[in-house]
């Protein structure tokens, strides 16, 4: 019998390759059944999950209806933990919402932060040090600095919604820090903004990371619009 999850994780990218419409009715159960040879119950207990997450809605003798545009955050996570391609507009997206959250927590982070929590980014930029030639350890150094300063907001539901872009963005990030000289200048700019927590300087605090910031977001945006430049000016090789 095939597991519920692994059933979920074939379901889902077989119905968004299909390109339904918001509220476009997608194949019955039945058939769901046959192409993954499985029961009915079986994928009736998969569309569950599907309807909780609000990617699709079952209507009493109607059918199974796509509804993703009103997903739900936990759905953008499935995708990311199954490996689901999000669309250049959705990481945008998610890449501002990142930006707004993390600017107000570190708001938050110089009121609230703790020596603990002070003394865990510095755990984290001391490893940074000797891991310059390792991008997937700097990428998650990176995540851990980052989550590090909203944890120090002493606000656990901004930390899970901040955790979920560098869950979505991780195999990015590996790339984005393939360069050991922007894996240096980010270190120091980590640097900077926990220099700023130390000292309670919130405005310090919010102009360095917002500056810190914009620099990724370019480079953001240079992968998902295909710019002629890259983020420095220069052109790609």
């Amino acid at each position: 019998m095939k597991e519920q999850q692994l059933l979920v994780a074939e379901i889902v990218p077989f119905l968004l390759s299909r390109g339904y419409g918001p509220n476009e009715r997608a194949p019955s159960e039945r058939e769901l059944a046959e192409r993954f040879g499985v029961s009915r119950p079986q994928v009736r207990e998969a569309l569950s999950v599907l309807e909780a997450l609000r990617l699709i809605e079952r209507r009493p003798k109607s059918g199974i209806y796509m509804t993703t545009e009103s997903a739900s955050i936990e759905a953008l996570r499935l995708f990311a933990e199954i490996g689901v391609p999000l669309s250049g507009d959705l990481v945008g997206e998610i890449v501002e919402v990142r930006r707004i959250q993390e600017v107000e927590a570190i708001r938050l982070a110089s009121r609230r932060h703790t020596e603990e929590n002070l003394e865990t980014l510095r755990g984290c930029l001391a490893e940074w040090t000797d891991a310059l030639t390792d991008p997937a350890r700097i990428a998650e150094l990176d995540r851990a600095f980052h989550c590090g300063i909203v944890r120090a907001a002493q606000n656990s539901v901004l930390l899970s919604l901040v955790d979920l872009f560098f869950l979505m963005t991780k195999r990015r990030r590996v790339f984005y820090f393939s360069d050991p000289a922007r894996c240096r200048q980010s270190l120091a700019e980590h640097q900077q903004i926990l220099d700023a927590l130390v000292d309670r300087d919130e405005e310090a605090a919010v102009r360095r990371l917002d500056k810190h910031l914009s620099s990724a977001t370019k480079y953001w945006e240079y992968l998902l619009n295909g710019s002629p430049s890259t983020p420095d000016g220069s052109r790609p090789s």
